[in-house]
């Protein structure tokens, strides 16, 4: 039955492909881009899951990993692939591979038993698969070799496969203050506790650095530009490197003593200047919420 107009269009990727390919990467990778993922699904629960899938709105996206480990598995996708694709909703078949020398190497590694070794040689496991899967690898909407991919690469691919290009990188610029300690998820940390703090100035110390006076304070300082001026630079130099790698975020943290007066500022104007690249930006001040004691 054709989904209704109110129904919302919804997405099933399939990942599947050769044990040690890199499927549990895949499938975190989708899920950080919002699908809801199942890992080694019997196929005797994929109908069921389908009619929850199906009922429930709020889920759109699911991303299911599915190879050789359910024996009947490979049997049932070649007989009903088809099938599932003209059920009204995009699905989309992604096949991983890499090499068997590359193959026996991550099991090796990793320590873990083939599941078609049977507890004999890696090498055996790995050609049996290779030879089970070849039917279905030919139904598959994208092949993916990761020989040589490292794990951001893997990641970069299944985000290309899937929306087409790699998604924005968003920016976190965030000020904080020393005292409560540095942000744990910061990719860049600057500290501008060197320049004047407005704390020390009456009229100045109960406003923060979104006020203008503040920031007036704070910029008068002949060297406040040229920090903020590297600190662009920096960062604007890294972010398509950072895309690049396959990063979701980068996290700018700028700080002060207290959080409240010069890192603000300058988290502020770093922020607009940010937004004119075309970035998507996050602007975070996690300790201005705190009240302004001494620093």
């Amino acid at each position: 039955m054709e989904p209704s107009q109110a129904e919302p269009r919804k997405k099933i990727v399939l990942v599947t492909g050769l044990s040690g390919a890199g499927k549990t990467a895949a499938l975190k990778t989708l899920e950080d881009l919002g699908y809801f993922t199942i890992d080694n699904l019997p196929t005797t629960l994929l109908d069921p899951l389908l009619v929850l899938f199906k009922e429930n709105l709020e889920i759109t996206r699911v991303a299911l990993g599915m190879d050789c480990r359910d024996p009947g598995f490979v049997r049932w996708a070649e007989q009903e692939m088809e099938a599932l694709r003209k059920r009204g909703h995009e699905t989309v078949l992604i096949y991983l591979q890499a090499s068997t020398e590359v193959l026996i190497r991550r099991f090796a590694e990793t320590r873990r038993p083939h599941p078609l070794a049977r507890g004999g040689r890696i090498e055996k496991g790995v050609r049996a698969e290779r030879q089970l899967m070849a039917g279905l690898k030919r139904l598959a909407n994208e092949v993916l070799d990761t020989t040589r991919m490292n794990i951001h690469e893997l990641r970069k691919a299944v985000r290309t496969t899937i929306e087409g290009s790699p998604e924005t990188l968003n920016v976190v610029v965030e000020s904080f203050g020393f005292k409560y300690g540095v942000p744990l998820d910061a990719s860049f940390v600057f500290d501008v506790r060197f320049l004047p703090n407005p704390y020390f100035v009456d009229g100045l110390r109960e406003l923060d650095g979104t006020r203008k006076p503040v920031a007036e304070y704070v910029f008068a300082h002949p060297d406040t530009g040229r920090i903020l001026d590297s600190i662009y630079q920096l960062v604007s130099v890294s972010l398509p490197l950072c895309k690049e790698e396959g990063r979701t975020s980068l996290v700018v943290a700028v700080g002060c003593t207290g959080g409240q007066h010069r890192s603000v500022a300058l988290v502020e104007s770093l922020a607009a200047r940010l937004t004119k690249v075309g970035v998507t930006l996050t602007l975070l001040h996690r300790d201005l919420p705190r009240s302004i004691h001494p620093t």
